[in-house]
């Protein structure tokens, strides 16, 4: 069972169906229990915005709102929220002077837990491994 870290724009590009095929897979194995998929708090959040604000994500249209999100993606979804404790912190520290506050969260996540790859295509995370196309 592989575990990934997962952006929330991605997240709100799963809601609306507009995945490239390699994100989409882990999607899918996330949704047949065969790979985990986990997000840290900021970016649940960001997904949840991201798709009650928009009226269109990746040229999908989109009505929905915070619990019908939460719904699709955590509690019904294949989503696992990843709550920051102080080794994220810890992590995050070093990462805080070349990152936004969101993507060093999301990176030590992402190192802290040890997971495969971010799933993402935000290219700030380069050094990092990532999935998308």
């Amino acid at each position: 069972m592989t575990r990934y870290t997962v952006d929330g724009v991605v997240m709100a590009r799963h809601l609306v169906d507009r995945l490239p095929p390699a994100a989409d897979e882990v999607f899918e194995r996330g949704e047949d229990g065969l790979d985990i998929l986990e997000a840290p708090t900021v970016a649940v959040s960001e997904a949840v915005s991201t798709a009650v604000n928009k009226e269109t994500i990746a040229d999908g249209e989109v009505d929905t709102t915070p619990n019908a999100v939460l719904r699709g993606l955590v509690n019904d979804g294949p989503i696992r929220v990843a709550p920051a404790d102080e080794h994220d912190l810890a992590a995050y520290g070093s990462l805080v002077g070349h990152h936004t506050l969101h993507d060093a969260l999301l990176v030590s996540n992402h190192r802290v837990r040890g997971t495969e790859a971010i799933v993402t295509n935000d290219e700030e995370f380069a050094s990092d491994e990532t999935v998308w196309e």
